[in-house]
């Protein structure tokens, strides 16, 4: 994927204090230095990514993240006059749980997303419209009033083209919705190398407040909301990425979980997840 020019600006690419990481000279903006072809990239994401390789099992916390996602559109509803006449549009869906929630509220909801398996399964178990493929070449009928990206913008290899096309299909006053990293957050900048959010080849781009309002804006929105979003996260997952996934202890993560010591859940907010609504001019 190794870039030319910043996807944000157009400016040049230099070193960054991340490595393995590229910096653009003028915008600051933040992307893996690497190159990927979109069938890797849909390898990537096989049912072993939502079962062991990134998440312990995300199937199964389905409630607590339909939980996470109720939080998200109460949210996001504020923006939204009259979602009862609406028509909304995920990109990077999966399983379909943001949509399972939001289609007690929208008129109509509909998805796309690259994981074939979780994609299926969407439809299949779930009865919910999430095509299987990559949304710059999804053929989307008519316009839409909402399109969301939650926790999906920074695995695209070109996020600018989808921020393009999403507001190809908006109706002006439609309304985009996101969330990312921040990469300019005192988390972040704390942290540096080890930061949790920095794992290409997943993870490809790390936006700001300042570069993610700079692509949206290149592309005729309007910012109207952008905050840091807290999260319910399951103790047995963390423990699972950190033990297993980062630290290879198998063994201790085994003992706590058998000591039934991971069984809860906490609300935590780092101040590094941005939550970002824009309005289409």
């Amino acid at each position: 994927m190794t870039l030319a020019a910043c996807l944000v600006c157009e400016g040049p690419y230099g070193p960054s204090t991340i490595p393995g990481l590229v910096r653009c000279r003028q915008c600051g903006f933040v992307s893996a230095d690497l190159q990927i072809s979109q069938d890797e990239l849909a390898e990537l994401y096989s049912h072993r990514y939502f079962a062991g390789e990134e998440y312990r099992d995300y199937v199964a916390e389905r409630a607590l993240l339909e939980r996470q996602f109720r939080a998200r559109l109460a949210r996001l509803r504020r923006f939204v006059p009259s979602p009862g006449s609406k028509r909304l549009f995920e990109i990077g869906a999966a399983y379909g749980f943001f949509l399972s929630v939001a289609r007690d509220v929208f008129e109509r909801v509909e998805g796309i997303d690259i994981a074939a398996d979780a994609a299926a399964m969407a439809r299949e178990s779930f009865g919910l419209p999430v095509a299987t493929g990559d949304f710059l070449d999804h053929r989307v009928d008519g316009f839409v009033d909402v399109v969301c990206l939650w926790d999906t913008i920074e695995h695209l290899v070109r996020p600018d083209m989808y921020i393009k096309k999403a507001a190809a299909i908006l109706e002006p006053g439609g309304v985009l919705a996101l969330t990312t990293g921040d990469i300019e957050s005192l988390m972040a900048r704390m942290r540096g190398a080890n930061w949790r959010q920095i794992h290409p080849p997943t993870h490809l781009h790390y936006f700001s407040r300042a570069t993610l309002a700079r692509l949206l804006e290149r592309f005729g929105f309007r910012i109207k909301y952008v905050r840091h979003e807290g999260m319910t996260r399951s103790v047995d997952t963390m423990a699972y990425i950190l033990l297993t996934i980062k630290r290879q202890q198998h063994g201790l993560y085994r003992v706590l979980k058998g000591a039934h010591l991971l069984d809860w859940n906490v609300r935590l907010n780092l101040r590094d997840i941005l939550f970002l609504v824009a309005e289409r001019r």
